[in-house]
C-alpha cells in the first residue's frame, strides 16, 4: 500500500529532503452541490471534506494545494459520486531545487482520488439543522428569548452543558461509483501566498499557457486512472469559439475530450441554470447565482442565458483566457494494494483546520521571511498542540539532461476576485 510521502519521493530531486504537511477537515454533512429542482427532488446525502497540502524544503514553505472533496450518496438512484474540486493552487518562488510542480500536483490528485470512500464515512459531523432538534442546545438560529429559557431550564435541571454533537457513520452505500474532477483556470499573481508575485523568481503563466498546463496534467490522470469507455472529459472557455477550443484538445491523448462541461450533460440550453450549476466555495459561477437571487431572477435564467451573461462579468471579460475543465467517469479496476493509505494526514475539526491553514496563507510572502515564518509557526503548533512533527521524505528522482526542467512555480487556478500587483516604492 502506498502513502503520499512514498509517491512524492519518487518524483522529487535525488537526495533532497522535503517536508509534507497534509491537513484535512473532519468530514461534514452538507447541502447538495447542485440545488435540487423541487419537482424532481432526490434524497441525497452529501459529505464535504477539505484537503490542504503544502511542501517545504530547508525550513521554507514553497507549494500549496487546496482541494474540496464531495461524496454524494444517492440511494434511490443506486449511485455514489466522488468529486474533487481543485480550489486553489500556488507556489511562491522560494525554492531553488529542480522541483517538477506538474508531477507533484498530478501525484497529489491521483492520491486523493484513490483514498477509499470508507475512510471518510467512519465519522461524519451531522448537518446544522439536525442539531436544532436538541431543545437544550443554543445555536445561531436560537432567539434571545428561547436562549434565556434554555439557560433557565439548565439551571433548574442542573444541566450545565448542552448535549455533545455526536458524529455518525455510514456503513453501506451504492457501489456504482462515479468519479469527477472539476476546476477553473485563470492566471493571477497569487492566491495561497499573499504578495508572492513581488518575488521576481516566481513565474506566472499566461491564461492560455495555464489552461494548456492543466489540460496536459488532467490528460495524464485520465490515461492512468479512468476507463475510456465510461468516461468523458470536457473543457469550456466562455466567449471562445469552438475552432479555438479544438486547438486546446488536439494535442491531448485521452480519446474522450470534447467541448462543454460535465454538469450540463444531456440537458437543454433552456433548462433553468440554478438546477444544473454546482455551488463550489469561492467560485465565480456561485457568485453569479447569488447575484441572480438578489435580482429575483434565479428561477428564470436558462443555461444558455447564464453562460452568455457570465462571460461579460469582470472575472471573465478582461482579455485573459479562463477555462472550465471537468472529468466524469469510472476508474479502471486496480489492485487493493495500490489504494492509498492515510496515516500521515493531520485530521482536525474545521476550526483547528482553519487555524492551521492560516499559518500558511496568512503570511506576507513579499520576501522569503514570510515562507520561513509560516514554516516555523505550523511546526511549533503541531509540536505543542498535537504532539506531531512534520512528515519528511528524501527525493529519489534523477534529473537527466534530456528531461525538460519545469519552472519552479505553479500558477494558481482560481477565478476569485482579481489581484492587482502593488507598485514598488521608488
Amino acid at each position: 500500500m502506498t502513502t503520499l510521502k512514498s509517491r512524492l519521493s519518487k518524483i522529487l530531486p535525488l537526495g533532497k529532503k522535503f517536508e509534507i504537511i497534509h491537513l484535512q477537515s473532519n468530514p461534514r454533512e452538507t447541502h447538495p452541490i447542485i440545488t435540487q429542482n423541487p419537482s424532481t427532488h432526490l434524497d441525497l446525502k452529501t459529505i464535504k471534506v477539505e484537503h490542504f497540502i503544502t511542501l517545504a524544503q530547508d525550513e521554507v514553505i514553497f507549494f500549496g494545494l487546496e482541494i474540496f472533496k464531495y461524496i454524494t450518496i444517492n440511494y434511490e438512484g443506486d449511485t455514489t459520486e466522488v468529486l474533487l474540486f481543485v480550489s486553489k493552487a500556488d507556489t511562491n518562488g522560494y525554492n531553488e531545487s529542480k522541483v517538477r510542480m506538474g508531477a507533484i500536483t498530478q501525484e497529489i490528485l491521483d492520491y486523493l482520488l484513490k483514498i477509499p470512500i470508507e475512510y471518510y464515512l467512519k465519522e461524519i459531523i451531522p448537518k446544522q439543522n439536525k442539531l436544532l432538534n436538541d431543545g437544550n442546545s443554543i445555536t445561531k438560529f436560537t432567539s434571545t428569548k428561547d436562549s434565556l429559557q434554555i439557560l433557565i431550564n439548565r439551571q433548574r435541571e442542573k444541566k450545565t452543558v448542552p448535549n455533545k454533537i455526536k458524529a455518525y457513520k455510514i456503513l453501506n452505500y451504492p457501489q456504482n461509483i462515479v468519479y469527477k474532477i472539476s476546476l477553473f483556470t485563470r492566471a493571477e499573481g497569487q492566491y495561497l501566498f499573499p504578495n508572492s508575485s513581488e518575488n521576481s523568481k516566481k513565474h506566472i503563466l499566461s491564461g492560455e499557457g495555464l489552461s494548456q498546463w492543466w489540460l496536459g496534467l488532467l490528460d495524464n490522470i485520465l490515461l492512468i486512472n479512468f476507463d475510456p469507455s465510461k468516461t468523458t472529459a470536457k473543457v469550456k472557455i466562455p466567449s471562445e469559439e469552438n475552432r479555438v477550443l479544438k486547438r486546446y484538445i488536439e494535442p491531448l491523448k485521452f480519446s474522450k475530450w470534447s467541448i462543454g462541461d460535465i454538469f450540463n450533460n444531456g440537458t437543454n440550453d433552456q433548462d433553468i441554470a440554478v438546477f444544473k450549476i454546482p455551488l463550489f466555495p469561492d467560485d465565480p459561477k456561485a457568485r453569479f447565482l447569488e447575484h441572480l437571487v438578489v435580482e429575483n431572477r434565479i428561477k428564470r435564467v436558462s443555461l444558455k442565458q447564464f453562460w452568455q451573461e457570465l462571460q461579460i462579468r469582470q472575472e471573465f471579460r478582461l482579455g485573459a483566457t479562463v477555462s472550465i475543465v471537468g472529468i466524469e467517469g469510472y476508474l479502471k479496476p486496480y489492485l487493493k494494494d495500490d489504494i492509498s493509505i492515510v496515516e500521515e494526514i493531520i485530521k482536525t475539526p474545521y476550526r483547528n483546520f482553519k487555524q492551521l491553514k492560516s499559518y500558511i496563507v496568512g503570511e506576507d510572502y513579499t520576501d522569503i521571511e514570510g515562507a520561513i515564518e509560516a514554516y516555523k509557526n505550523i511546526k511549533t503548533y503541531l509540536k505543542e498542540n498535537l504532539k506531531k512533527d512534520l512528515d519528511s521524505t528524501i527525493g529519489e528522482f534523477v534529473l537527466t539532461k534530456s528531461k525538460k526542467i519545469e519552472v519552479n512555480t505553479l500558477t494558481v487556478n482560481n477565478l476569485s476576485t482579481l489581484v492587482r500587483k502593488k507598485q514598488k516604492n521608488k
